[in-house]
């Protein structure tokens, strides 16, 4: 079988929903539905093959997990897409990576693990999670149901997937739905003590994240010309810029040193892991992105964060933390994106983001000179 990308796959999502609605139907009409959970299972399976900033907000709900049932052993089923986030989640006992350049042999694999006493299936909508879900031998299953997604039929247990909710309470609500009191934990991501002491103390940097992912990508960036204004000024009063990226967005990094010019700006992107970002971003303790998993991963690190919305909701999308200035467009936009793929039309060329201001993204980073705190444009949590 051919690859498959796995985020902003068309193909992908076309068979998802032509092929998987009447499987799963079909094999939810097959499968017994249990009535009846384990009262301490002793191991559970979650799937989670997810983006970056999915994966960490769900390290929060590990760490629920394991304080539910201390003696517990958690597996992850993740993907290319987010195991470099799954490796570095501290309660995690085991891992899988679901290879979707080899889906047969992947289900294969599945299928052959042992028994579970328990199954989470944090997919918000896709189909392909549900299957896998299905595959993977457990005693009682759990998972979302959502509105015209039709992946529901699979579980013993399911609850609602809402819009209205940031998407860590939706994780949080999947655990409840056993009858469990959370105690509203933060997400964690472990970086090592190897990986400290990138930069010259006697320099000011702040992090620049000018890359999105997924569908609509492009509508949820920045444009390069104001990233680079704001640039201009922030050298101007001595710092240092570092952007981040993946190897997808190295040569556009690299392009945007090169016509920033200096030595006052300079590329990660590409070049370094995931870890090793998080690292840079504690370190330097401040960050100005857009909404991506890198936003979320400068959260878990306490970073101060400025961060871009363009077509996504702060309440739904925005940073896990008490840290950050969230700045959103200055026009309405007429659909915000709740699962990051629905159709969106904007009357701008570069998008609703495109109307946030440069004087307001350099005064909140003024804040972060002189020490102020941070306050909440949204009322997240």
């Amino acid at each position: 079988m051919s690859k498959l990308n796995e985020r902003g796959n068309s193909k992908l999502k076309f068979m998802d929903k032509y092929i998987g609605i009447p499987l799963i139907f079909m094999l939810g009409l097959f499968r017994k539905k249990k009535k009846e959970l384990q009262r301490n299972p002793q191991n559970i399976v979650i799937v989670m093959i997810a983006a970056i900033g999915d994966t960490i907000l769900l390290s929060a709900i590990i760490k629920e997990l394991k304080l539910l049932f201390p003696n517990v052993a958690i597996t992850l089923v993740c993907s290319k897409g987010n195991i470099q986030a799954a490796k570095n989640l501290p309660q995690v006992d085991h891992m899988i990576k679901f290879d979707m350049a080899n889906v047969l042999g992947s289900f294969f694999l599945l299928r052959k693990l042992p028994e579970y006493d328990l199954l989470f299936d944090f997919g918000t909508w896709a189909k392909f999670n549900a299957f896998i879900s299905f595959v993977i031998k457990a005693n009682f299953k759990v998972g979302f149901k959502r509105k015209s997604m039709y992946r529901h039929y699979i579980y013993d247990c399911i609850t609602e997937h809402i819009d209205e909710l940031h998407e860590i309470e939706n994780y949080r609500n999947l655990v409840r739905a056993l009858g469990h009191r959370l105690l509203s934990l933060d997400p964690e991501f472990k970086v090592s003590s190897e990986n400290s002491q990138w930069l010259n103390p006697k320099r000011k940097y702040v992090v620049f994240h000018m890359f999105a992912s997924g569908s609509h990508k492009m509508k949820k960036e920045w444009p390069k010309k104001l990233w680079f204004e704001l640039a201009q000024r922030l050298m101007e009063e001595g710092y240092t810029i570092i952007l981040t990226g993946g190897k997808e967005d190295k040569e556009q990094a690299e392009a945007f040193v090169q016509l920033i010019g200096g030595f006052q700006c300079f590329s990660l992107a590409g070049k370094v892991s995931l870890e090793e970002t998080a690292a840079v971003i504690k370190e330097v303790g401040a960050i100005i992105t857009v909404n991506t998993g890198v936003m979320h991963l400068a959260a878990v690190m306490d970073a101060y964060i400025v961060a871009l919305h363009g077509p996504t909701s702060p309440e739904r999308w925005g940073p896990v933390t008490k840290k950050s200035v969230i700045l959103t467009p200055n026009i309405k936009c007429d659909q915000l994106l709740s699962l990051g793929f629905e159709k969106h039309q904007c009357v701008l060329e570069d998008g609703c983001i495109s109307t946030i201001q440069v004087d307001d993204v350099f005064e909140a980073m003024k804040k972060v000179e002189i020490g102020e705190h941070f306050v909440k444009t949204s009322s997240i949590l």
